[in-house]
């Protein structure tokens, strides 16, 4: 019986200690000076904001499928798309020549 009343008591103990440690470390960090460090003023940038001259995304206005079908149709087809992605000296006479040895 006296070992319970021990083990209750120091679990009190703990308690006890562990707060009044935590209360004196408060209030000595309260009354601590405290050290304000002097900040410069940043430096002013020399050349201009690039968001001053940013300009938003604008949609362009939609428009219909079936006229922008018949406008690549009129124009070649995607073929046409194709050789303007192509640079000007890539020829047909060059063949497979990224497939050697497959």
């Amino acid at each position: 019986m006296l070992n319970v009343f021990y083990r209750h008591a120091a679990r009190l103990a703990h308690a006890l200690l562990f707060g009044l440690a935590t209360l004196w470390a408060c209030t000595s960090m309260m009354w601590m000076p405290v050290a304000h460090a002097v900040e410069a003023d940043p430096p002013k940038a020399a050349a201009a904001a690039p968001f001053k001259q940013y300009q938003g995304w604008r949609d362009d206005p939609l428009q219909d499928w079936r006229q922008a079908n018949e406008r690549v149709g009129e124009i070649g087809g995607w073929r046409t798309y194709l050789r303007e992605s192509q640079p000007a000296d890539h020829g047909a006479d060059q063949g497979h020549d990224g497939h050697h040895g497959h």
